[in-house]
Parts: structure tokens; sequence; C-alpha cells
């Protein structure tokens, strides 16, 4: 099995940091996350954090372990079920271990990842899903600036941009290099991107099977403005050769920012992008999102979050010259447009149309361990959609409900379940397919393993 060539990579490392370790002292945890405001959804911060934290006269080596299995129940997930149509079931696994080197004024963190599907091998194991998921150093400037350079995960903001989309069990990571800064009121950073397909000996042109990106950059800023107001900043740049003409690129542009007040259990927030430029195509670009939100926390344990996303497509009964249809770039969508992943893939997903999405979150903490969580959407097409036979849809496309129980067994496991279900209008029918008079249901089962497996520390005499 690859998880074995996994263990055996991490028994190696840990062999040759325990020779050259023997006079390490008492082991401590260097790896603490920056704990962000309660406004910012951004998970393991990826930046500055362990440059800050880390003692001067001190080397650091921490091997930690990702071991997530889910089981899966699909009855219409992503798409409608039909009368002929039968439910899905299945195990999926993904195994990561994760090494973090870190001395004075450097890091150096890599993380090696085997993803399966239990059974879809056999018993005896002849191809390898093991890849490696991050691998970057960061060179510290000064105090206050810090530089990425080589593949890493990109969580921004709320995530609605840029997410390492951390549900998918092979997630994502952006290959390039990145420039921190932090202070006391300002956390800023730039990254730039150029991809290639091989070594070529001649030319730039580039093809990829999975649509990236030829170019890729953004620069990205939050600032406190006072205690209880704080704004984020973030404009992107993304080109794409034309397909039939590799001298030709294509360049999407997306400008905008998130606006935050909070002020004790009360948090209001606003974010608005706009996007300009050519698709892929070379069509001009006009499109738009807006997204407001309330949240507040009752009496310590529940917390309700009210918000709509608003993203602008395309009016299919009297067509613009203009592309109209935002694409939300590289956010994650299981977050904020629910579990089953009914709109995940834009604007292919709503028939260029574009989407409202209503929605009201119910978080409730028991305890330390505990906490369950009821999710409602109501979903609308933004713009006009048409049938086959031309005629305008109704913009109501159906109502989802999303269960979801996480149980925290002790620091490094745990445990999450859920349930959803989908009443989908006929509407629905015309973007996704299948029968809106079967009802959509989808389960899970995930438990999550995180542990330190070691952590050496060396002082410098």
């Amino acid at each position: 099995m690859e998880t074995k060539k996994i263990l055996k990579v991490g028994l190696s490392i840990l062999s040759v940091a325990f020779v050259t370790n023997l006079n390490a002292q008492t082991p401590v945890n260097f790896t603490e996350t920056l704990v962000q405001k309660e406004i910012s959804t951004q998970q393991e911060v990826d930046s500055l954090v362990k440059l800050e934290k880390v003692n001067v006269q001190n080397k650091s080596f921490v091997i930690g372990l990702n071991f997530r299995p889910r089981a899966e129940f699909r009855d219409g997930y992503r798409t409608l079920p039909n009368d002929t149509t039968q439910p899905a079931f299945f195990v999926s696994n993904r195994s990561r271990l994760l090494f973090t080197f870190q001395s004075k004024g450097f890091l150096f963190h890599t993380s090696i990842q085997d993803v399966r599907v239990w059974g879809a091998e056999g018993q005896f194991s002849t191809g390898t899903n093991l890849g490696i998921y991050e691998a970057y150093v960061e060179p510290s400037l000064n105090k206050n600036l810090v530089v990425r350079i080589g593949r890493q995960k990109l969580d921004i903001d709320n995530n609605r941009l840029f997410s390492s989309a951390d549900w998918s069990q092979f997630s994502r990571a952006h290959e390039g290099v990145r420039l921190f800064y932090n202070s006391e009121k300002l956390l800023t950073d730039v990254m730039g991107a150029f991809s290639q397909a091989k070594e070529n000996v001649f030319e730039t042109d580039f093809t990829s099977p999975t649509n990236n990106y030829k170019v890729m950059a953004f620069h990205h800023l939050t600032y406190k403005i006072t205690q209880h107001i704080d704004i984020m900043t973030i404009n992107v740049i993304d080109g794409y050769e034309q397909k039939t003409n590799p001298d030709v690129m294509y360049l999407r542009a997306t400008s905008g920012g998130r606006l935050i007040f909070s002020r004790k259990n009360f948090v209001i927030t606003t974010a608005a992008y706009y996007q300009y430029g050519n698709d892929v195509s070379g069509t001009e670009i006009d499109a738009f999102y807006v997204q407001p939100e309330i949240k507040y926390k009752w009496f310590g344990k529940l917390t309700s979050t009210l918000g709509a996303e608003i993203q602008s497509g395309d009016n299919a009964e009297n067509p613009d010259k203009m592309y109209n249809s935002f694409v939300p770039l590289f956010g994650v969508a299981h977050r904020f447009m629910g579990n089953m992943d009914y709109f995940t893939s834009f604007p292919k997903d709503t028939k260029n149309g574009g989407l409202i999405n209503l929605y009201l979150f119910l978080n409730y903490q028991f305890n330390k361990k505990l906490s369950i969580r009821v999710d409602g959407h109501l979903f609308y097409s933004q713009n006009k959609v048409v049938d086959a036979k031309g005629d305008v849809i109704d913009p109501y496309l159906g109502f989802e409900n999303d269960l979801s129980i996480k149980y925290k067994f002790n620091e490094y496991t745990t445990l999450d379940v859920g349930f959803s279900y989908l009443l989908a209008e006929k509407s629905m029918e015309i973007l996704k397919g299948g029968n809106s008079d079967n009802p959509a249901l989808w389960s899970m089962c995930m438990i999550t393993f995180k542990p330190e497996l070691f952590n050496f520390k060396t002082t410098s005499k």
C-alpha cells in the first residue's frame, strides 16, 4: 500500500533526526497556529507566525500526520437522481505526512500525501497515488518580511476567492513566489506564478488539461482601521493562452474586498468583487459578486449567521456582447453553497445564469467537544436561463438543508457526521438533469487524526 511508503519516508527522516539530535532538549511545540480574528475563517494561517514565534537560538524539526477516511452515501449529490439511478456508497482516504524544519530566519515545509478510494487498487498495489501537496521554503528578510517560494496552499480571508479546498481529499495548492509583510495593524502579501507543462527548449506555450492559468498574480491586504472596523482588499490577475494562437494571452482581473464591523457578540460584513478583462475565449468580462452577512452569538453557545451571495450571470433571453458570469476563481464552494456541492463549477453549474444563495447557519456549541450545525439554503438563478424550447425557466431552483455534527475526542482526533437533503424545483432539472420529484440525499461520516508525531528542538550553545 502507498500508505506504507509514506510511513517508511517518515521513519527514515525520523532516524536521521534522532541521530543528529541526541543532545536535544525537551521537545516544544513551535507549530502554534496564529489565532485570527473571529471575522476571518482562514484556517492554519500560513504566514509569518512561525517567523514570529521561533526562538532565534533554536532549530526545530516536526513531523505531523493527517489521516482522514470518509464514508459517503450519495443519492442526489451534485446532480438529481432519477427513476433508474441507484445510490452510491464508498470510502475515500487521505494519508498525509507533514515535515517542517525551522531555524533562525529560515523555514522549510513539505507534505506528502496519498489519496485513494478503498478497494480501487485491489490487494496488490501496482500503481501510485503518492504526491507532493506542499513543498516550500521561507527565508525571512527582516522581522516583518518573509518570502515563501514553492508549492503552497492559499487560504486568504474567508476563502471565497482563494482556498486550499480542504474538504476535497486532494486539496488545492499553487506554485509561485509569495511575499508577506505583517505589522500590528497591517497584513499584506503579494504573489506571482508562471506555469509551464515541461522544460521547453524554445517558447513558453502552455496548455493544461485542467485549464490551469499560465500566469497569475495577486495582492491581498488586511488593515485594522479602528478597534471594531477592519478592511480587506484583493486584486487578482490570471491569464490564459488562446487555444488556437499561443502568442495571444487573455487576462482576467478581479478586484474588491470585504468590510468588517465587529462588536462583542455581533459581526457584520459586506464583500464585493468586480470582474473584468477577457475570458478564455477572448470575450470581454463585466461581472460582479456581492455578499452581505450578519453573525450573532447568543448566550455564548449559539451562533447564527444570516447572509446572501449574489453572483452575476448572463441573460440567455437577451444575450449581451459582454460576458456577465462571475467566476469565484480558486475559492471554496462547499462551505458557502451547501454540502451537496450543486454549485462548485462556474459558470457550468448555473448554465451561465449566475446564482443567488440565501443562507442561514445555526451552530450550537454544547461544550468543548460537541457541536451541532444546521444550514439552510434557498437557491435562485440571478439572471434569465432558458430551457431547450427557449422558454425562460422559473428562477427559484430549490432548498437545501445540511445537518453537521462534530465531536472532538482529543486535541488530534475529530469525528464529523453529516446529512443533507435537497428539495429541487423543475428549474433545477434544466441545470443539473435528473428528476426533481425524487428527493436528493447525501450523508457522510469522517474521522480525522492530526497528531504531532515528533517534535525535536536543539539549542545552539
